[in-house]
């Protein structure tokens, strides 16, 4: 599973780079909406993990799950 997140991070990079050049307003709508699915499957499998590895909960909810002051 966390070569998954690692490649879902990856491919929301990709995106991120051709929608930083893409002109065609139609295929960035396109390129938008699969990095946003690619967000989705990023945090599955970070949720996923946060289940199954308590080390990384307890870490993570110090950082991600707090109020910024």
């Amino acid at each position: 599973m966390i070569v998954s997140l690692i490649e879902e991070a990856e491919a929301t990079n990709w995106y991120e780079q051709r929608l930083s050049v893409e002109k065609d307003k139609t295929a960035k709508a396109i390129m938008e909406n699969a990095q946003s699915e690619e967000f989705k499957h990023f945090g599955m499998d970070l949720e996923f993990l946060l289940r199954k590895k308590p080390k990384w909960k307890k870490v993570l909810q110090g950082i991600c799950f707090r109020k910024v002051i």
